[in-house]
């Protein structure tokens, strides 16, 4: 492949993920090979690739770009990505979405000898942060308002864009989003889930001792009986709720009055 295939990427990883309640959904583990959102966009872009936004463990070198407007939109990163970008085209994209190797492959070689190309949604639209644009052509775009709460449709429909099918485009803005994917994706959704409580309930579950809760409320539903089981963990929440007494503590104390409570020979 030409080196004028092998665009420069800007990844696009700035966002406030205010509807999933400002987690880092980039890091979100929602792929069936247990990367992340970040790091699967990542292994999908050719040649170098340039990711604005706030540093974060990644298993591939790139290049961090602080977005000079955090606050402006994806298209005011991709202006904050693009005086890092030396090549003719660079492919961009954001970094909450499904993303194949042989997807952006196509898109590439697509652009060449025009504006750009971009993969098609499911509604016929072009999707904008899937594309490979020719870099002049975007800083021509961007330029004015510096990509500043600019629309990158927008932008970008204005000019010779090349249409290129590609797999579904898959992205996530919202929890229902998450869930759907980690279903198509056979991702165990507990974790996904506990995360989404601790956003509502506003609460640490990071350090849930999640293994041992899930056998002592086994234990529980076996020998005592299954209603017995959600009743006992709650419980255990309101033991541990003033942060006088440790969760493991409390499930040691639960431990014995249910070996005490067993039936004989059990």
């Amino acid at each position: 492949m030409l080196r004028s295939m092998q665009p420069d990427s800007i990844v696009v990883a700035g966002g406030q993920s205010r509807r999933l309640g400002g987690i880092d959904k980039t890091m979100l583990v929602l792929r069936s090979d247990g990367l992340t959102l970040l790091q699967g966009v990542i292994d999908a872009c050719v040649g170098r690739v340039i990711v604005v936004g706030q540093q974060r463990e990644v298993s591939r070198e790139v290049t961090w770009v602080s977005d000079e407007f955090p606050h402006g939109g994806p298209a005011s990163g991709l202006w904050s990505g693009l005086p890092h970008v030396t090549t003719e085209y660079v492919f961009i994209s954001a970094a909450d979405q499904l993303l194949s190797p042989t997807d952006v492959a196509a898109i590439c070689q697509a652009s060449v000898g025009h504006d750009g190309a971009w993969a098609i949604r499911a509604d016929g639209m072009g999707q904008p942060l899937c594309a490979c644009v020719r870099t002049e052509v975007l800083r021509e775009l961007l330029e004015p308002s510096r990509g500043i709460n600019a629309s990158p449709l927008r932008l970008l429909e204005t000019r010779n864009m090349v249409p290129v099918s590609v797999s579904e485009l898959v992205d996530v803005d919202t929890w229902n989003d998450v869930a759907r994917m980690a279903e198509r994706e056979g991702v165990q959704l507990m974790e996904l889930w506990l995360e989404r409580l601790g956003q509502v309930l506003d609460i640490p579950v990071a350090d849930i001792p999640i293994d041992d809760l899930l056998d002592l409320t086994r234990d529980v539903a076996h020998n005592v009986e299954r209603r017995a089981a959600p009743l006992t963990t709650f419980l255990i929440g309101l033991a541990t709720s003033d942060g006088k007494r440790d969760v493991n503590e409390v499930m040691a104390a639960i431990r014995i009055a249910l070996d005490e409570w067993k039936p004989s020979g059990q």
